[in-house]
């Protein structure tokens, strides 16, 4: 959430504490037997919350949103350096799986 202006990131985060309050308040609470489903599954996890645990949570969510809007905000422009790190992280990705070959090899001589 750095990359974004406070008050936008203050608004994502009370948004949706308000909003899960508003749907944990509004929505009924699954009757006995009945098979819950996601959204009832959340809900009776926000309603067994602590505040502290409450807050924690929108935040780690908050955080998420904030770094997809973010992410999608750079990607018209970053077209050409994402083809670039694209390609840089192929580079890295071999090297790392030739080294943990040699080292499963040599492992493997040594025993």
């Amino acid at each position: 959430m750095d990359s974004l202006p406070k008050k936008l990131a203050s608004y994502i985060h009370d948004t949706g504490l308000r909003a899960l309050d508003h749907l944990a308040d509004s929505v009924p609470a699954l009757e006995d037997g009945a098979e819950p489903d996601a959204l009832q599954s959340l809900l009776g996890h926000w309603r067994s919350m602590t505040p502290e645990q409450k807050e924690d949570f929108v935040t780690r969510v908050a955080t998420s949103v904030g770094e997809v809007i973010a992410a999608s905000a750079l990607l018209p422009m970053g077209v050409k350096v994402g083809k670039k790190a694209v390609k840089s992280a192929k580079k890295v990705l071999k090297k790392s799986a030739k080294s943990i070959k040699k080292n499963t090899k040599k492992g493997k001589k040594a025993a």
